[in-house]
């Protein structure tokens, strides 16, 4: 720092490239000790818009020529690997057939909740829709209700039934309070007959002692859900893209977007920058990392399983108070999940972390309401991190001439991806 300046900048030279000159430090020094201090203003101003250009474009340096040739451009740039990543990838190839792609996901796997969620293939229970019909008004939310239904079936054509661990088991829901009536479930399923084609919901509540658990009021059930293997579902979308020619690179850490350009860090090749003229960024509640006053905020999903439990009474998708909380067996153990709504302002974090409070309650309430007569111990809990806006609606923006940002969670990723995906790409 020279002089006693109102500004001050810190600069690093490349001995060499200033010999190429004839400059030495010195003599930089001594040139800019001769400016004005208006002057001096302006070159900080105009170094500060190049200097992330100058540091993306030094990094191409330790490729070799075939790298460079081979790796640093592309038609489209697919930011995440998860559900919704893979399936805007996807359409784009259907779209483009000779396009180059590829999918940048900066963890070995999807670093989100695709390979971390419960595994259900719903488009929401009774109570859950209500909610939706609060919030949103009934037409918009039997919009977004459609929208998961035609999703999961593009999903399921797409990738097959066997290759997402497809089990049509039925999906149900605890009542432990404020029962719905006859003639409001009857409403229920007059208003989303249209787009389902079929009863939705029915009262099987006489049937609900056979199921084991303790102070349920009313038990409805949904035979059009089913469960997936998550994990299988990933791999075998990984597996379809590759089959198509669309690449997927693994430890790919975006850390800086300038116009067309995707500056990324990998632990062991260091810094690389890579170019399209379109972006599509499909990092769920992680976009703010990337990219600042985008309207989606991280949800933390808590999870926990059992060991195997003998002679388990039920089979099938479970949840409870308007989504908030679900369920379901794997093989002879019980996963179950949510309680976020008991501590909102912890669980607005992308920090995989466990929250005590939630894990605790999730704890209790499989003891004293789930599995209240069964022996049981805990063999693994984790977390996944969703994305939720504030209208709990997907978010399609276009953040610049070269960059979009989609995000249709809410927790229902699974199903809304595929669907928002075929949408966003058909607009290209």
């Amino acid at each position: 720092i020279w002089g006693q300046k109102n500004y001050a900048m810190r600069l690093w030279f490349d001995p060499q490239k200033l010999a190429a000159y004839q400059l030495t430090a010195i003599d930089v020094q001594n040139a800019l000790d001769k400016l004005s201090d208006a002057f001096f203003c302006f070159l900080y101003l105009i170094f500060s818009i190049f200097r992330n250009t100058i540091n993306i474009y030094s990094n191409t340096h330790m490729l070799s020529f075939w790298e460079q040739q081979t790796y640093l451009e592309y038609d489209f740039i697919v930011v995440g690997a998860g559900i919704m990543g893979c399936s805007v990838a996807y359409e784009l190839r259907l779209k483009y057939p000779k396009a180059r792609i590829v999918v940048l996901e900066r963890g070995l796997f999807p670093t989100g909740a695709s390979t971390k969620n419960a595994g259900f293939a719903c488009s929401g229970s009774p109570t859950e829709i209500i909610s939706d019909f609060k919030l949103h008004g009934t037409q918009k939310a039997l919009d977004i209700i459609s929208n998961r239904y035609e999703g999961l079936k593009i999903l399921i054509a797409r990738l097959g039934s066997d290759n997402i661990g497809l089990t049509p088991l039925g999906g149900y829901e605890l009542m432990f309070s404020n029962p719905l009536s006859n003639a409001e479930l009857e409403a229920l399923n007059e208003t989303l007959m249209p787009y389902f084609k079929s009863t939705v919901f029915l009262d099987i509540s006489s049937d609900m002692d056979k199921f084991g658990f303790r102070n349920v009021r009313q038990l409805l059930f949904c035979p059009l859900e089913s469960q997936i293997d998550s994990g299988k579902m990933m791999q075998h979308y990984w597996n379809l893209l590759q089959l198509n020619n669309i690449q997927i690179l693994t430890g790919a850490e975006v850390k800086n977007i300038q116009g067309n350009l995707v500056e990324i860090v990998n632990t062991i090749g260091g810094t690389v920058t890579l170019k399209s003229d379109c972006i599509t960024l499909c990092t769920n509640a992680f976009i703010n990392e990337i990219m600042t006053d985008v309207p989606v905020k991280p949800g933390r999903g808590q999870v926990i399983i059992t060991s195997e439990i003998e002679h388990l009474l039920f089979k099938g998708s479970f949840h409870f108070d308007e989504g908030y909380y679900y369920f379901r067996n794997v093989g002879k153990r019980v996963l179950f999940g949510g309680g976020r709504n008991l501590d909102f302002q912890t669980e607005t974090s992308t920090k995989f972390e466990f929250n005590k409070l939630i894990v605790n309650d999730l704890k209790v309430k499989l003891k004293e309401v789930i599995l209240p007569d069964c022996n049981f111990e805990i063999e693994q809990e984790w977390q996944g991190i969703m994305g939720f806006s504030d209208s709990k609606s997907p978010v399609m923006m276009k953040l610049n001439e070269y960059t979009t940002y989609i995000m249709a969670c809410n927790g229902m990723g699974v199903a809304l991806s595929p669907f928002m995906a075929k949408e966003l790409v058909a607009g290209l």
